[in-house]
């Protein structure tokens, strides 16, 4: 007679749909705790990179006009003042990182000379970080101020 092993039946282990759902939700619970924080660093990074465009254009202009006057303006948005082509970073002509695209205007007559995005984003967190970087932190008052869907920015007034 033939010998014939009883061996235990061997249970394979999975997981649960509960134990499944467990770990989905604690995944999600984590990158809702995280998103706060990444929306911090990303928009501290594009005030920070609007805000060096803005020093660095301004900068340009002001040593123009210190040797040669103030360039003509009016030319609309992303488009460098002919006198400024070499001196100004092409940067200028490229959507700004916060949304819409640079502008030079300028009065003579009045004196004021503005660096203007038009059509910025409205997230007013961000601009609200821009001005703090660049001016007073009001939007408001200062050099650099909200009119509509436009950042200005006053250079000499």
């Amino acid at each position: 007679m033939p010998h014939s092993h009883n061996w235990p039946a061997r249970r394979q282990r999975a997981f649960t749909l509960i134990e499944i759902a467990v770990v989905v939700m604690i995944i999600g619970v984590l990158i809702a705790l995280t998103l706060p924080g990444y929306r911090r660093i990303h928009l501290k990074s594009q005030a920070t990179a609007v805000t060096n465009d803005l020093r660095s254009f301004a900068n340009s202009f002001i040593n123009y006009n210190l040797s040669s006057g103030w360039p003509s303006g009016g030319y609309g948005p992303g488009v460098i003042p002919p006198e400024m082509t070499g001196v100004l970073s092409n940067a200028f002509t490229q959507s700004t990182p916060i949304g819409g695209n640079y502008e030079w205007l300028v009065d003579t007559g009045a004196g004021k000379a503005v660096l203007v995005i038009r059509n910025v984003n409205d997230d007013k967190d961000l601009l609200e970080m821009v001005d703090g970087m660049i001016d007073d932190g009001n939007l408001s008052t200062g050099s650099l101020t909200v009119s509509g869907p436009d950042l200005i920015y006053v250079i000499e007034k």
